[in-house]
This record gives structure tokens, sequence and C-alpha cells, in this order.
């Protein structure tokens, strides 16, 4: 559920989210909750609510982030 809508994939819905989590973004940790997709190994979709409050500088050539 990225902005709260179910996801649809498949056959079926996607409810599965994880506990909170704790999670270092350069030396910052924060309390976060995701919500589990099929995407495969290493991947996350960050969702807007998470975007909007840490405003996150993302280099998409290189793939760096920035707080």
């Amino acid at each position: 559920m990225i902005l709260g809508d179910p996801i649809i994939y498949k056959n079926g819905i996607i409810y599965l989210k994880t506990g909170p989590v704790e999670l270092e973004l350069k030396g910052r940790y924060i309390i976060i909750l995701f919500n589990v997709l099929p995407l495969g190994r290493n991947k996350a979709v960050l969702g807007m609510p998470f975007l909007q409050e840490y405003n996150l500088k993302i280099n998409w050539i290189t793939g760096d982030i920035e707080l």
C-alpha cells in the first residue's frame, strides 16, 4: 500500500507489512514500517509520506541519498 490503497499483484492483493524497523540513513536513525512487495533482492519503494517527512536529496544517476 504505497498511498494507503491496496496493491494488486498477479491474482491477489498485498496487505503484508513489517513491524517497526530501525533504519540508518547517513548516521541518522529512524523507525519505519515497510509494506512488503515481491520486487526482488535489495529493492524498496519509498512512499510520499516518507519522502515528504525526510525531504531527501536523491542523485538518480549515482543512487546516492542525502538527508
